[in-house]
């Protein structure tokens, strides 16, 4: 691209929205207690206030890369929120705040960041039954996409056996551009399966905007292809994507099959700490954007209605921040997984030639040689 950046276009605001931007309400809200309003409160905090340490301790070396959810963060808790205890969740990684709304352990997302397997993290930090999260929670892998027929054949093993749990899966809207969410998509409509796919749509794509990805007016609107029923709802707006996706989650676990949702929202920061957006985007649209912070908005209207009080927000604030200290401590204590348990997963039997020559490299490496200098074709010298 050079010097040129990209133009950016504002998505269409005729989405579900029932929380505006300045705390009031229209429409009607979702029968949620004032209880369960805090805890949303409270992960909304978690989520920010753990990312930003993470994205120091990048800067300081001790991780090799970041990535944050801030601006985004209403999808992952207030979609999470509307799951109960058996069901099946699949996250990619701007979904912290879905995996923390279930109870994931911080110390083993630390863990997980630094580069841990999750066998040698359930070593090093065991987690009792009763304490695990109630919800099955996912891996996310990098290629993202591939969640979406994972969730749809998940819903259908859910559906075979007489099970009434539910599949509830993320993509971004890059993913969309991705054989394996169509092909997930056919399936879910085709098999009628329980399971909720929803597409947030933060409006870039690493550096790829939102616009040249797709040339439909929506995100929301791929679902008809597959005769699948969707919603478009404002992302920043937890009242609206709970109320969405709990309907969605009824219908799928009452039979009535899968839904396609897309949550408007936008990607605040880098793509990650190795990216860096000033490079192709200017900041214009994301000074816009910050006036409808997911959190500060959510705020507001805890604060009007008398659900919570600047001393309770203050409390709220500090217990996080020595809670999650303690819990990162205890992540960065995790010692290295051992290089060659990588090569404990394979399910074949007698190694080939490829895995004797990666082992070979890898000793070759770990005995301070260069693998990629030292191998000639009778093997490494």
């Amino acid at each position: 691209m050079g010097e040129k950046k990209w133009a950016e276009v504002r998505p269409s605001e005729d989405y579900f929205r029932i929380l505006n931007p300045d705390g009031s309400v229209q429409g009607t809200l979702p029968g949620v207690s004032h209880q369960e309003l805090l805890r949303w409160y409270e992960v909304l905090v978690e989520t920010r206030t753990f990312e930003a340490m993470a994205s120091r301790l990048q800067r300081r070396g001790v991780l090799s890369v970041a990535a944050s959810s801030r601006g985004e963060e209403a999808v992952g808790v207030a979609a999470a929120a509307a799951l109960q205890p058996g069901d099946w969740m699949f996250p990619a990684y701007r979904q912290l705040s879905a995996m923390l709304y279930w109870k994931t352990p911080v110390d083993r997302v630390m863990a997980g960041l630094m580069g841990n397997a999750p066998e040698h993290i359930r070593e090093h930090l065991p987690l009792p039954a009763e304490q695990a999260p109630t919800v099955n929670i996912m891996p996310y892998p990098v290629f993202l996409g591939a969640y979406v027929p994972l969730a749809v054949g998940c819903a259908l093993a859910d559906k075979l056996n007489g099970r009434k749990q539910v599949s509830l899966a993320f993509v971004g809207e890059g993913s969309t551009s991705e054989g394996d969410f169509h092909d997930g998509l056919n399936f879910a409509g085709i098999l009628n399966t329980p399971c909720v796919i929803i597409v947030q749509n933060n409006q870039w794509s690493i550096s790829v905007p939102a616009s040249r990805q797709t040339a439909a007016a929506t995100f929301a609107q791929k679902a008809v292809a597959y005769g699948l029923p969707h919603e478009r709802v404002d992302g920043n707006d937890v009242f609206a994507v709970h109320d969405k996706v709990k309907q969605a989650v009824d219908r799928a676990r009452a039979g009535g099959g899968a839904t396609l949702i897309e949550a408007v929202t936008y990607r605040m920061l880098d793509h990650n700490s190795a990216d860096s957006s000033a490079v192709y985007r200017t900041e214009d649209e994301a000074d816009y954007w910050k006036t409808l912070d997911p959190v500060e908005r959510f705020e507001k209207y805890l604060l009007v209605n008398g659900i919570l009080d600047a001393a309770a927000k203050a409390r709220i604030e500090a217990d996080m921040e020595a809670r999650l200290r303690e819990q990162i401590d205890r992540g960065r204590a995790v010692p290295p997984t051992p290089a060659d348990s990588m090569f404990l997963s394979h399910l074949h039997g007698e190694p080939g030639w490829s895995e004797r020559h990666q082992r070979a490299e890898l000793a070759c490496e770990l005995a301070g040689g260069n693998p990629f200098m030292d191998f000639t074709g009778e093997g490494l010298q």
